[in-house]
């Protein structure tokens, strides 16, 4: 039971490793445009981009970058 909760805790160390740098460079370079934005449009937009760079660029990378300490 402890390897289980262990390998899981791994995962959520490299998904906010992954995902803090991404939400940075995303909300930086989507600044201009929902600036003007109201919240919840500004907040749609946002997760438009930064769902599928997150599911399809950050983690992949992230868990290559961490593959031998998320195996151990």
């Amino acid at each position: 039971m402890m390897i289980f909760k262990k390998h899981r805790l791994k995962r959520l160390v490299v998904g906010w490793i992954a995902l803090y740098p991404t939400l940075l460079i995303i909300l930086f370079l989507l600044s201009g445009i929902t600036r003007y934005l109201s919240i919840p449009l500004a907040t749609l937009v946002e997760v438009i981009v930064i769902v599928p760079v997150t599911q399809l660029l950050a983690y992949p990378i992230a868990e290559k970058i961490f593959a031998k300490w998320l195996s151990s």
